[in-house]
């Protein structure tokens, strides 16, 4: 599978969605704006999309620059668009961006044997923090609904089944933080939103109050419904315990669950403020 053609294409039916994200853009837009200090002057936006996470013109309220990365710069001028943005000179485009290193490796597993020596090579790319021809420091580093779209990467081409899968998606998850963390400045934040669990396989999702999710979203855990890699718990003890991590935290803040729908489904999405040391 082409991993590149299936994310522009995914961002083409997601397109028209601008108005069923309201309540999660206006979430999302929150975390980054409370993640900022005093002196914040640019944002980098990782795997940026169709921006309709993000309120651009409030962000920019606060932010003197923007930076847009993302595989997709069809979809990224489509959402300056839709936000009347485009060709504005406070926002950067860094695109197109595999921002993991991997999914040209992962595209090429064709077979079994291919898949063993793909598998080694992604492995090892995943071991350094990617470079893809910008090197700007920024004050806030996001990522938001990124993560499980590289995972999903990893596991439409390694079947979860594999006996390596779960370590590609390991070195995977890992990576991604440490190049958060590479890109935020010295006393900057990097703030991960991710879904945890959908309605596809929590039908209670679809019904519950925002109160009662955090209840609700505990019981899944318990029972092991999440998404690959995006148990809040695991998380939390990686930030704890990964060395190539731990050095460079100050603080770690985990927000309560919100809602997003998208299209007929609802999510169950948290985010993790990760300030580093000034």
């Amino acid at each position: 599978m082409d991993l590149v053609a299936e994310q522009c294409r995914r961002n083409v039916v997601a397109d028209d969605t601008w108005t069923l994200y309201s309540a999660h853009r206006e979430r999302v837009t929150r975390v980054l704006l409370d993640a900022r200090t005093i002196s914040a002057e640019r944002l980098c936006l990782l795997g940026a999309g169709n921006l309709n996470d993000f309120d651009l013109a409030a962000l920019l309220t606060a932010f003197r620059e923007i930076v847009l990365v993302d595989l997709d710069a069809d979809a990224l001028q489509r959402g300056l668009t839709r936000q009347g943005l485009a060709g504005d000179g406070r926002i950067r485009i860094v695109a197109p961006v595999d921002v993991s290193g991997v999914f040209a490796e992962l595209t090429a597993m064709e077979n079994a044997q291919a898949r063993e020596a793909a598998i080694e090579r992604c492995l090892r790319t995943l071991a350094q923090i990617p470079d893809f021809g910008w090197k700007g420091s920024c004050d806030v580093v996001a990522s938001v609904g990124l993560l499980t779209q590289l995972i999903d990467g990893v596991t439409r081409t390694i079947d979860e089944s594999h006996p390596r899968s779960w370590e590609v998606v390991s070195a995977l998850r890992t990576q991604h933080l440490r190049l958060m963390l590479e890109l935020a400045s010295p006393g900057g934040a990097a703030v991960l939103v991710t879904e945890v669990v959908s309605s596809d396989s929590c039908p209670a999702l679809l019904s519950v109050s925002e109160p009662e999710l955090p209840e609700l979203l505990r019981r899944e855990i318990a029972a092991r419904n999440f998404f690959t890699g995006t148990n809040p718990a695991a998380l939390q003890q990686l930030l704890r315990t990964e060395v190539s991590l731990t050095g460079q935290l100050a603080s770690v803040r985990f927000s309560e669950p919100w809602l997003w729908t998208f299209l007929a489904r609802k999510y169950a999405v948290f985010a993790v403020t990760m300030r580093k040391f000034g």
